[in-house]
């Protein structure tokens, strides 16, 4: 039983790890969200426009987190919208 639970454990960690780095959607009214926590993520660098999209790099600032205790970078990818498409 404590295995299965170690093994459930560590697979949840590395999905949300998986997610933070992939990447999670950015609002520019609400910021980005921790994948793990939902807690507003800090930004500590943002890309410049490729395009239609902006890249953001993120830490979680709820230090009960283990994606901010492990000092995981959040993704964050912001979309602009064509003016007259919504």
């Amino acid at each position: 039983m404590r295995r299965e639970k170690l093994t459930r454990a560590t697979a949840m960690i590395v999905l949300k790890k998986q997610e933070a780095e992939n990447g999670v959607d950015f609002s520019q009214r609400h910021g980005a969200r921790c994948p793990a926590c939902k807690s507003k993520a800090r930004i500590y660098s943002t890309k410049p426009w490729e395009g239609s999209t902006r890249t953001r790099y993120h830490h979680c600032e709820n230090g009960a987190c283990f994606l901010c205790a492990m000092r995981v970078t959040i993704k964050s990818i912001e979309v602009d919208t064509i003016e007259g498409e919504k």
